[in-house]
């Protein structure tokens, strides 16, 4: 017989400040990406207002630890697991081979802002929510007073489910 226990995990939100001032509450990742364009996105990014860098390439992914196993991981993002509170910030298809994924601590406040080069911009939060925005949009992500609770069994080994979904340790077919 095995017991559960409730474990929270962090959500961000996400404001826009476009024409609409959309807010969002997200629980894996946002994606902002170059949209339908064939152009690099160019994105400045800041942590508690100072730069981190200018970012170019097809977008960037910012997800919580939940969702670092997700898209983040297969742009090359680290595994962050859940009990670290903090936000991964990773480049998708940099366009400079020392953009490298980043995390901050989940008390950070992200700010993201476009060149005006950019003539499509496409914002997709937990791939449900689809929004446009344009170069003078500007992207807010800070941790959310809201979590989510999630039950797990008690004889849940979160590393052993990692061993078993990414197939570590194993070599060749068997």
């Amino acid at each position: 017989k095995s017991e559960f226990k409730v474990e929270a995990r962090s959500l961000f939100e996400i404001y826009l400040s476009d024409n609409k001032k959309s807010k969002y509450i997200c629980a894996n990742e946002i994606v902002i990406d170059r949209g339908k364009s064939a152009r690099t996105m160019k994105a400045d990014v800041y942590e508690n207002n100072m730069l981190v860098n200018r970012y170019e390439g097809d977008g960037l992914i910012i997800s919580t630890p939940t969702g670092s196993t997700a898209y983040s991981l297969s742009a090359g993002g680290p595994i962050v697991t859940p009990k670290v509170d903090s936000l991964i910030i990773t480049p998708s298809a940099a366009h400079s081979l020392t953009s490298r994924p980043l995390v901050v601590p989940a008390s950070s406040t992200i700010i993201i802002n476009f060149s005006k080069t950019n003539d499509s911009i496409q914002f997709i939060a937990d791939g449900q929510i689809h929004d446009s925005l344009d170069c003078t949009s500007e992207v807010r992500i800070c941790k959310s007073d809201h979590v989510v609770n999630l039950i797990d069994f008690e004889d849940t080994d979160y590393f052993e489910t990692l061993r078993k979904k990414m197939g570590w340790g194993k070599r060749g077919e068997q």
